[in-house]
Formats: C-alpha cells, sequence, structure tokens
C-alpha cells in the first residue's frame, strides 16, 4: 500500500525527483567546467562513468556539441564528449 501525503499524491515522487535534482546538477557542473576550458584552452582530463580516463588536449564547442581533441600517434582526433557519461571534468 502506497503512503500519501496531506495532498493525496504519493510519497514515492519525492523519492524519485531526489536523485533527477543530483543529476541535473552534475550536468550544470559538467557543462560550465567545458565551457570554462572552451574559453581557457586548458588541457582536460575527463573521467566517464565507467571510471575511464580521458585527458584532451583542447575542448571545443562546435554546433552546441562539445569535442575534445586529443593526439593519437602524431594526429588530432576529434572526439565527441557525452555529457551525460561525463562523472568528472578535471582542468589541468
Amino acid at each position: 500500500m502506497e503512503a500519501l501525503n496531506k495532498n493525496g499524491t504519493p510519497a514515492i515522487i519525492l523519492f524519485w525527483s531526489v536523485p533527477s535534482i543530483s543529476q541535473i546538477q552534475l550536468y550544470k557542473h559538467n557543462c560550465d567546467q567545458l565551457q570554462r576550458a572552451c574559453k581557457q584552452l586548458n588541457s582536460v582530463q575527463v573521467i566517464k562513468t565507467n571510471k575511464e580516463a580521458l585527458t584532451f588536449k583542447k575542448v571545443v564547442l562546435e554546433s552546441e556539441s562539445f569535442y575534445g581533441l586529443q593526439k593519437v600517434k602524431g594526429e588530432i582526433k576529434k572526439m565527441m564528449l557525452n555529457i551525460n557519461s561525463i562523472k568528472s571534468v578535471i582542468l589541468l
């Protein structure tokens, strides 16, 4: 049986909304860090949710998407960054 609060809505909604608010805050923080890296042209280390660490020489913003530039075997490779799969962004 579901517990109802004073307004008659299920209390389960409260437990669902707390994780989603923290995910929104993490998304905003990661976007802010990537925008700061774009402006300052800093090197960036990105830790993904699967604990994979990627280091980029530069981050650029093109067509409302972030791309990391990485030097691999003497060539510059451009990798699209999915903000939803990023755990943290560290400016180097």
